[in-house]
């Protein structure tokens, strides 16, 4: 499950990064905005995560769900309850947008299944 999280959240990352780059600061459909702080952001874990996620071993695909699935948690708690530090201290005052704190909370939400989710049982030698 982590090297699937891995794998989609990667590239779904890589994919978010380079529109952001292509429409240079502009909104989508009004409803993302994209800087070029956040571009990058995208753009580095992408890669990370599609790396870990066709390359990397188990295990490392398994921490990077994990740490994921937490910060990306964290951010849409924060988004939601309007902690505007956050985004200041990245300096992007888009990541308390509605829809940015969706999307942060399925994908945190789904890496820390995919992270802390127990293994499945050895099975015992015959």
């Amino acid at each position: 499950m982590a090297k699937l999280y891995s794998k989609v959240v990667g590239v779904a990352l890589l994919a978010v990064g380079l529109l952001g780059v292509i429409l240079n600061e502009q909104s989508l459909f009004g409803l993302l905005h994209f800087e070029m702080v956040h571009n990058v952001v995208h753009l580095l874990t992408g890669a990370i995560g599609t790396w870990l996620g066709f390359k990397g071993s188990d295990k490392a695909a398994k921490m990077f769900a994990q740490i994921f699935g937490v910060v990306y948690t964290l951010l849409a708690i924060a988004g939601f309850a309007g902690v505007m530090a956050i985004g200041e201290m990245l300096g992007t005052m888009h990541l308390m947008d509605p829809a940015y704190n969706v999307i942060h909370l399925i994908v945190g939400v789904w890496g820390l299944y995919a992270g802390f989710k127990p293994g499945a049982p050895a099975t015992p030698a015959a």
